[in-house]
């Protein structure tokens, strides 16, 4: 029976962003499939079908998650992780591959990604053990939330996954932001980030290490903070090589391909292109539903699902691009608003997580479709076809509604 009591507490915007996006996402994934359907001869609504299908048990989860009185996540916070990395460790030995990637474990006629499961767990252990300390500072402390991370980050990324493991990365930086953690501490884990960047332009490297010297002279740092800083970054400057030589042949043509598109169109850079002339060629008003010639002509792989906004932007135009855009932008503000009103930490902490989850997704996965990040298997949420993707989204949705609905007390 639905509780309309508890239901008038939830956030209206929250669910208003969810169904238009949910709209733009069927009308994208029929146009980017129908077409091909009918050239093999298979009924144009498949994918469609299949996605509305996933959007009930999706339903059934947000459903529960929003009735669900979170505080009770936190209580299963332990058990929710030791599963996921159960599930992630069926799918390294034996789970079903596909494209050169072993992420799904095969149910009969059904598969999930436990990956994309895992996001939302991370969130859930990471809160828990955030709530608990009004502030990380301490070295012991970091420890046990890296071996959180890095447990499942290690698994995935051995998949590969490349794309879900960087999503691990944003969300445990985000939440130690959100949660007020020490500043030598946030400094300590983004800056080992920029010399990855850097290091394959040594010069430009080494230039960035001596302003980590002037920086941490001026600021008169311990000499603790000149170890670990300095030490870090520098040990991961020259691990660089190395790390790159465990990445997969694809992997390294993708990040090749960001940096030059036009150095192999036909091979590493082709998604990037075709997605560029895609949303290019959409103008202002786009094409027309089922009109956009790079859509309908196949150009672009996987458009369906990591290059969904690729379909968005030829064929609904600039003015459909920032629709979209604004939806997801009334999605994180009003996460980032409960969280703020939350009544408790753990609450803060999940709301908080939820929206640093959906603004990398966003963020990568337009980027990526501009051009203007490297290609990773990120979906867009919501948007990207994908029956996993989609549970763990709404479910994270039916969380962040939880907390919304339990801001203020009712009154029986």
């Amino acid at each position: 029976m639905i509780n309309f009591r508890m239901l008038k507490l939830s956030d209206p915007a929250v669910w208003l962003a969810v169904g238009g996006l949910l709209l733009f996402g069927f009308l994208a994934i029929f146009s980017a499939t129908y077409r091909l359907q009918i050239k093999i001869g298979a009924d144009p609504f498949t994918y469609v079908i299949r996605q509305f299908l996933a959007l009930l048990v999706a339903g059934a989860g947000i459903s529960f998650f929003a009735y669900l009185d979170y505080r009770h996540l936190q209580k299963a916070a332990a058990v929710l992780y030791g599963l996921t990395l159960v599930l992630l460790l069926v799918v390294l030995f034996g789970g079903a591959a596909a494209s050169g990637a072993q992420r799904w474990i095969a149910l009969g006629p059904l598969s999930f990604q436990p990956s994309e499961l895992s996001k939302l767990t991370l969130i859930i252990i990471l809160a828990a053990f955030l709530a608990q300390r009004q502030k990380v500072s301490g070295l012991w402390e970091t420890g046990i939330m890296l071996a959180l991370v890095g447990l499942p980050f290690l698994m995935i990324f051995k998949q590969p996954d490349l794309g879900t493991a960087l999503v691990f990365i944003a969300i445990f930086v985000g939440m130690l932001a959100q949660a007020e953690s020490s500043p030598r501490l946030l400094i300590l884990l983004v800056t080992p980030f920029l010399s990855v960047l850097l290091r394959p332009i040594l010069p430009l490297w080494l230039a960035y290490l001596a302003v980590l010297v002037l920086v941490l002279f001026l600021t008169r740092a311990e000499w603790l903070d000149w170890l670990l800083v300095l030490g870090v970054n520098i040990g991961v400057g020259v691990a660089v090589p190395y790390m790159w030589a465990m990445l997969k042949g694809y992997q390294q043509n993708r990040i090749i391909a960001f940096l030059n598109p036009a150095a192999d169109p036909y091979g590493a850079g082709y998604h990037t292109m075709q997605s560029k002339i895609a949303i290019g060629g959409g103008g202002l008003f786009g094409k027309g539903f089922l009109h956009g010639s790079q859509t309908q002509l196949q150009f672009i792989p996987e458009q369906h699902s990591d290059f969904i906004f690729s379909v968005i932007g030829e064929e609904f135009g600039l003015l459909g691009s920032l629709l979209v855009v604004a939806l997801f932008g009334v999605l994180i503000w009003r996460a980032l608003v409960i969280a703020d009103g939350a009544r408790d930490r753990f609450g803060k902490m999940l709301a908080s997580g939820v929206a640093v989850m959906l603004v990398f997704h966003v963020l990568a996965n337009i980027g990526m479709a501009l051009g203007l990040l490297p290609v990773v298997g990120i979906p867009l949420p919501l948007l990207s076809y994908g029956g996993s993707s989609l549970f763990m989204t709404l479910a994270a949705l039916g969380i962040l509604q939880s907390v919304a609905m339990r801001r203020h007390k009712l009154i029986f």
